[in-house]
C-alpha cells in the first residue's frame, strides 16, 4: 500500500504536461527585445489560469452587500447566471456559483464573486473573456445601484459585520481561525485577489517556477498592491493582504523554509502539506471537523482518494501554491488593465528559459529571510522601499525589462501600465 506522502508525490507527478522538447518545440531562450520566433511561444506550451476576486458593494456608501435578501448577491447570482442557459448550477444549500466553458464562477466567504477562466495562452483572448464577464454583470449590479470592485482589501464594513454565505466549509474555518492567528476572519471576508496559474514541465520545472516565484515576489506585490483602505480606514502602509496572510496561520500560509534548497521538489512540498492540518475532511458527502490533526495523522493508515488530495491541496493557502499546476497567489485583486499587464508579466517571466535561469542564478544566496525583510521594507516605505538591497523601482523595471524580452511583440504593451 502506498503511504500517503507516496500518493501525493504520484499526484504531483500526473499533473507534469508535455514541454516544449517533448512537442518537437524549442523553449524559450529569448536573447534580447526583438522580433520573436513564433515556435517560441506555441499556444501548446503558454497555458494561463487567471482567478480573480471582486467585492459587490452599494455604489454610493462602499458598504458590502450581503448574500441574502431580495437584492443581494444570491438573487444577482441568479440573474446572472440567466444570460448564460447551458450553464452548470453549483449548489449546496443556495446557489452558489455556475459554470460555462470559458469561465467558473464562485462565491468566496463573505460573497466576494470569483471568475476563473478556463486556460488560455494569449492575454487577448484572456482579455475579452474578461470583458464580456464584467460588462454583463456590471450592467446588473448597476440596476440597484451597486458597484463591482477590484480592490484587495474590504474598504468600508466592518468584517466582523459580513453575513458568511451559506456553505459549510466556511463556517468550518471560521470556527477554526478564531483559534489559529488573527487575520483569518479579515482574510475570509475583507480580502480579495489575482490569482494567476501557470503549467510545469517536470519537477525540475516546477522547482525552478516555484523558487522563481518566491523570488520575483516582493515585485509582484508592490506592483499589485490595491488597497487604500480596509474597515473604513485609510491604509498608511502597504501591502495590506501580506499583512493580513502573515496573521492567518503560519502552519498553512507561510513561506517553506527550505524554499530555495537545490534539491526542492514534490516530496518536500507533500511534507508541508503533511504538517497542516485540514480543518475538515468529507465522509459521506459531507464536512467532519478534523482539528488539531495534521494531514500526515489523519492517514497515517490509509492511502487519500483523488478528492481527498484535491480537497487537502484547497486548504493549504501558501502564496505559491501546488496542485497539478502553479498558482502565484500574491497580487490584490486589481483593475482589467492590471490585470492583463500582470498576465504578461507572469508569461514572459515563467514561461522563458532565460528568465527562470536567471531567476535560478539570483536565488544562489537567497534566504527565506532576504524574502520577508524586503516585504517589510516595502510594507513600511511601498516604492520608497527596498528589494534584497536594490530599488524597489529598479527591481520591478529590471523584471518588466525581462518579460518584455521574452514575449511576443503583440502583447509587450500590456505591461506598459505596470511602467507608469
Amino acid at each position: 500500500m502506498k503511504t500517503w506522502k507516496d500518493a501525493f508525490i504520484d499526484y504531483f507527478r500526473s499533473g507534469i504536461k508535455p514541454g516544449p522538447q517533448s512537442q518537437g518545440l524549442q523553449s524559450p531562450r529569448p536573447q534580447s527585445p526583438g522580433p520573436q520566433s513564433p515556435e517560441l511561444f506555441s499556444p501548446i506550451v503558454t497555458p494561463l489560469g487567471l482567478e480573480v476576486e471582486h467585492f459587490i458593494v452599494r455604489a454610493d456608501s462602499k458598504e458590502a452587500v450581503p448574500y441574502s435578501g431580495e437584492n443581494g448577491v444570491g438573487r444577482i447570482l441568479e440573474e446572472f447566471l440567466a444570460l448564460y442557459p447551458g450553464a452548470q448550477r453549483i449548489e449546496d444549500e443556495a446557489l452558489l456559483g455556475f459554470i460555462t466553458d470559458d469561465f467558473n464562477i464562485t462565491l468566496e466567504p463573505a460573497s466576494q464573486i470569483e471568475i476563473s477562466l478556463a486556460e488560455r495562452c494569449q492575454v487577448p483572448a484572456i482579455e475579452s473573456i474578461y470583458k464580456d464577464f464584467s460588462e454583463k454583470l456590471k450592467a446588473i449590479l448597476t440596476k440597484r445601484q451597486y458597484e463591482l470592485l477590484t480592490v484587495g482589501c474590504q474598504p468600508v464594513s466592518p468584517v466582523d459585520s459580513l453575513q458568511l454565505i451559506p456553505k459549510e466549509r466556511y463556517r468550518l474555518m471560521d470556527e477554526y481561525f478564531l483559534s489559529s492567528g488573527t487575520g483569518g476572519r479579515q482574510m475570509m471576508r475583507g480580502s480579495a485577489s489575482t490569482q494567476v496559474s501557470i503549467d510545469y514541465y517536470s519537477e525540475e520545472d516546477f522547482r525552478r517556477k516555484i523558487q522563481a516565484a518566491h523570488y520575483f515576489s516582493p515585485a509582484l506585490k508592490l506592483l499589485c498592491d490595491n488597497a487604500a483602505q480596509f474597515e473604513g480606514k485609510e491604509l498608511k502602509t502597504h501591502l495590506k493582504r501580506t499583512d493580513i496572510w502573515r496573521r492567518v496561520d503560519p502552519v498553512r500560509c507561510a513561506i517553506p523554509d527550505n524554499i530555495f534548497d537545490p534539491s526542492y521538489g514534490f516530496s518536500d512540498y507533500a511534507d508541508f502539506i503533511g504538517e497542516m492540518p485540514p480543518i475538515f475532511i468529507m465522509e459521506d458527502g459531507k464536512p467532519h471537523p478534523t482539528g488539531r490533526k495534521t494531514v500526515s495523522e489523519l492517514f497515517q493508515y490509509r492511502e487519500p482518494t483523488k478528492a481527498e488530495i484535491e480537497h487537502l491541496l484547497s486548504m493549504a493557502f501558501p502564496e505559491v501554491r501546488l496542485k497539478q499546476f502553479l498558482e502565484i497567489r500574491v497580487a490584490d485583486s486589481i483593475p482589467l488593465p492590471k490585470i492583463l499587464a500582470y498576465c504578461a508579466l507572469i508569461k514572459g517571466l515563467f514561461y522563458s528559459e532565460s528568465n527562470l535561469s536567471y531567476a535560478e542564478e539570483q536565488i544562489v544566496n537567497l534566504t527565506l529571510d532576504d524574502i520577508l525583510s524586503s516585504e517589510d521594507d516595502l510594507m513600511e516605505k511601498g516604492w520608497r522601499g527596498s528589494i534584497y538591497g536594490e530599488s524597489a523601482a529598479s527591481f520591478a523595471s529590471k523584471l518588466l525589462d525581462l518579460a518584455a524580452s521574452a514575449l511576443p511583440n503583440e502583447e509587450t504593451h500590456y505591461l506598459d501600465v505596470f511602467r507608469e
